[in-house]
């Protein structure tokens, strides 16, 4: 757990009793989801030894979510640490809640031996690009996703 007197910021692990606050957090950042259906998947990620939900507390107000994940690869010897959600409640932002719970996930990252700190955002997220070059993050132009939702099989 690490705090910000200044900004009072409390970032502690997420648990089962912060999903009513967390899912409205996902909402902002384009991804709803009910409280039971947040409930399930705390479960499944808390499960993982590799893989961590913090929350952000602005005055015991859970304002704040991240959660990252380390990567195993096969090229390199150290895991990379993934960073999967960061959002602050847009009512809260520009109080140093992001930086914070940053801050937190580069600490863990880097005693778990990660080489690097990776993370996505849509390009539309200007406030979002901005604020993770600002933090030190380069940009890489290529990206390739493919939804496996759609039964696409691959032909060989």
């Amino acid at each position: 757990m690490s705090t910000t007197p200044e900004h009072r910021v409390t970032i502690r692990v997420a648990g089962q009793r912060d999903t009513e606050a967390i899912a409205p957090l996902l909402g902002q950042l384009g991804y709803p989801a009910s409280s039971l259906e947040l409930g399930e998947r705390l479960e499944r990620l808390t499960d993982h030894p590799d893989a961590e939900v913090l929350v952000a507390e602005l005055d015991d107000e859970v304002v704040g979510v991240a959660a990252y994940q380390l990567i195993d690869l096969l090229e390199r010897p150290d895991p990379q640490c993934r960073i999967t959600a960061l959002v602050v409640d847009d009512r809260h932002r520009r109080r140093g809640v992001a930086y914070a719970l940053l801050h937190t996930i580069e600490e863990s990252a880097r005693d778990l031996g990660c080489f690097r700190l990776e993370v996505t955002s849509r390009p539309e997220r200007a406030e979002a690009l901005a604020f993770y070059r600002a933090a030190g993050f380069d940009e890489q132009p290529r990206r390739l996703t493919k939804p496996l939702d759609d039964q696409q099989a691959i032909d060989l």
